[in-house]
């Protein structure tokens, strides 16, 4: 049983003032401009209050935001963030966690130390509205992400994202990318990067249309080299994109992408590797290989006078290959082997939501979401070290797995006054199956020929309350569950006893804040809130017996604390339109195990859960397109280990914490010409940092140095 604490208790004592401080009125007929429309293809709203600058619209792409803690970073504010780096594109993120490692097709994110970032298994990250995660479901990591360069602007949606997207405890980070417009000019531009490794980066991208249809392309190359020994890293990707809009109420958009990458491992380090010589490199022959293309048919139309019809047809391929042999020292004599490890998955989807206009001002948005994937997964070994097939010479096991998901789900935005309140229903049924053709020999146990199927329930509730013209009060109270991986069901390494076949962890997520804007022309924003997120059912794994392993459900925790953003444009209503901001944002977070079937944890801080993660900064815009930001990120002292204890001895040793450490970035853009020519500058880590904020079993990763960059864009 949780017991209440000062942060739950000044939740419900919130939401309780919230509810009580005004009665609902009663509703009165709404004018046009105050209504959600349906005059062409698109959902238009009334012009944003300022209270919701900073958040994406109550409905959009068919799907409703209100009732949730949301922001939309528009990154027109900030220079163009060259290299991928997510801690200078997650800036204004407030209390996202990044586990930095230098390889590219690696993004590890978590939020309020809900879970091991290692891959992003807990936050559900989308483009354009699709999660692209592997497989939602199986292996839920992310591998692939767009080019910075292409992304528009981000949306950040709290609250447990079952409700929107299916499955995840966690929020939705939703990264919309500039695509095809109806009747666009023809532009394009090029932007090319030297970095100071001796890599570099192109990318390229051109839109034009017609009346009724529009068309985007792009391509993207990478190449560099970090700070160590097998660092160097390829990446290349493209993208065709085409919208047709035959009538004013419905339109076709087609987009086709294709992602490739290579990197280099170089190896995690133990302390003392660490304190001698941070840049030497442990694992010189590993290297993985990511390869995806998605295509995606998105169509949207009027239906009657108060309903649109989203529908989205979404596929993917991804293959991902590794081949990593054992850590060793420099000098060391090298292994005897290297393990190969392929996962294919292939993944068709679709997404139909119907959202309808009703009474004097309600929207409601109901619909389903169908999924189906398929995962073989196959693992070898081989003598030679750098040999030139994908797989070694001596199988080790196979894995044939599968998965087909689908949900039915009703939310509805009932509007009274300054009131919106926002229930929501989602039922979903996951069938998950694996089969092993072939077992890894060193097992006793049978091989895997088994399905698992899960039903669930999902409710949420949100309720928004406008204090005044410029201010609007918050709550939500939604579910979410982590569903079963792969490895959770049937890890092919594992003496897996007979009845392991764990339930998902379920998490309950609470919050309630208050944002607005206040000063000459909203020059100040503020958005501040109390969370809570108890979870349930963590999965943890027992031994049973001699040497049989069982994934049962025996963990509880709770999540809580205070996330604040705040912001000042200390030029707002400068007469040549320059733009001056100074920014702050943050999470201060109290999280504890309070229930583990494991001896020794209740009490403990979960793994990647700091304290505080703040982040701050000043942009720079100038009213001809001139940019600057400087970026701070500040990450407390954190534990990698639910015991938080640390693991070996003498040159083995690994710490039980990573140390707080604070990292600053410079950006620039300098427009010549008219704005047609632009020049790029920055540089990444400004103090040269040297600091990890990931460590592993295997040793500790060493995150990124100081990289200078500098370059130019050329707009036609």
């Amino acid at each position: 049983m949780l017991r209440p604490t000062p942060i739950s208790i000044a939740l419900a004592a919130g939401l309780a003032a919230l509810a009580a401080s005004n009665a609902p009125r009663a509703a009165a007929a709404a004018s046009a401009d105050d209504r959600v429309k349906l005059a062409t293809v698109e959902v238009r709203a009334a012009a944003a209050p300022q209270a919701d600058r900073d958040a994406p619209p109550d409905i959009e792409d068919g799907k409703l935001n209100a009732g949730r803690k949301a922001t939309r970073i528009e990154l027109d504010a900030q220079p163009a963030v060259a290299g991928d780096s997510y801690r200078q594109l997650l800036a204004r993120a407030p209390g996202l966690l990044l586990s930095e490692q230098p390889v590219p097709s690696h993004y590890n994110v978590n939020y309020r130390g809900l879970g091991d970032p290692h891959e992003s298994e807990f936050v559900t990250f989308a483009v354009d509205g699709v999660p692209v995660l592997s497989d939602w479901f199986g292996y839920p990591t992310l591998y692939f992400t767009p080019p910075t360069q292409q992304i528009e602007r981000i949306d950040f949606i709290r609250g447990a994202s079952g409700l929107l997207y299916g499955p995840q405890p966690g929020p939705v980070v939703n990264l919309i990318r500039r695509g095809p417009s109806v009747g666009a000019p023809a532009s394009g531009r090029i932007d090319l990067l030297g970095f100071g490794n001796g890599g570099g980066a192109l990318y390229a991208e051109s839109a034009f249309g017609g009346a009724g249809w529009g068309a985007f392309a792009s391509a993207a190359h990478q190449r560099g080299d970090v700070d160590r020994v097998n660092s160097d890293f390829e990446v290349s990707s493209g993208r065709l994109s085409g919208l047709w809009q035959p009538s004013d109420d419905a339109s076709w958009w087609v987009d086709v992408s294709a992602y490739q990458s290579g990197s280099n491992e170089p190896g995690r380090l133990t302390l003392a590797q660490f304190l001698d010589d941070p840049m030497q490199s442990t694992t010189p022959d590993n290297r993985i290989a990511i390869n995806r293309v998605d295509l995606r048919v998105q169509h949207q139309r009027a239906v009657g006078d108060a309903s649109q019809l989203t529908a989205k047809l979404f596929h993917w391929t991804q293959d991902r290959w590794s081949r990593r042999a054992t850590n060793r020292a420099p000098g060391a004599a090298p292994p005897a082997f290297t393990t190969f490890d392929r996962q294919k998955f292939d993944v068709t989807g679709v997404d139909a939501r119907l959202l309808t206009e009703w009474g004097e001002n309600h929207s409601l948005v109901w619909g389903t979401t169908l999924y189906a994937s398929n995962s073989p997964r196959t693992q070898s070994r081989g003598a030679s070290l750098r040999g030139p097939g994908r797989d070694g010479e001596t199988p080790r096991f196979v894995q044939d797995r599968e998965n087909a998901y689908g949900a039915l789900f009703i939310e509805n935005a009932f509007r009274f006054g300054e009131w919106t309140l926002v229930p929501g229903l989602r039922q979903e049924r996951l069938v998950m199956r694996i089969e092993e053709p072939l077992k890894l020999a060193s097992l006793r146990r049978g091989a895997i020929n088994r399905s698992f199927g899960r039903s669930e329930t999902l409710l949420g509730f949100g309720a928004t309350r406008m204090l005044g013209a410029d201010w609007r009060a918050y709550a939500n109270v939604s579910q979410g569950y982590r569903p079963m991986r792969y490895d959770d069901i049937g890890n092919p390494t594992a003496e897996l006893a007979g009845s392991n076949d764990p339930a998902p962890a379920r998490a309950l997520n609470h919050e309630i804040g208050v944002r607005g804007r206040f000063g000459a022309q909203g020059a100040i924003g503020v958005d501040v809130s109390l969370f809570r997120v108890d979870v349930e059912d963590r999965i943890e794994q027992r031994l049973v017996g001699a040497s049989d392993v069982e994934r049962i459900n025996s963990g509880d925790a709770r999540h809580e604390g205070l996330e604040f953003a705040a912001d000042w444009n200390l030029l707002a209503g400068d007469a040549e339109g320059d733009a001056l901001l100074l920014y702050a944002n943050g999470s201060l977070l109290d999280a504890r195990i309070t229930r583990s079937a494991l001896p020794g944890l209740v009490g403990n801080r979960p793994q990647y859960a700091p304290e505080r993660v703040l982040r701050a900064g000043m942009l720079w815009r100038g009213a001809e397109g001139h940019r600057l930001a400087l970026t701070g990120t500040h990450v407390s002292e954190q534990f990698w280990q639910d015991n938080n204890l640390g693991t070996g001895s003498g040159a083995a040793a690994l710490p039980a914490t990573m140390p707080a450490t604070t990292v600053w970035d410079l950006a620039a853009e300098w427009p010549l010409d008219g704005g047609r020519t632009v020049l790029l500058a920055g540089v990444q880590n400004l103090g040269d940092r040297i600091y990890s904020t990931r460590i592993r079993t295997d040793g500790i990763e060493v995150a990124p140095r100081r990289q200078a960059y500098a370059g130019v864009r050329i707009g036609f």
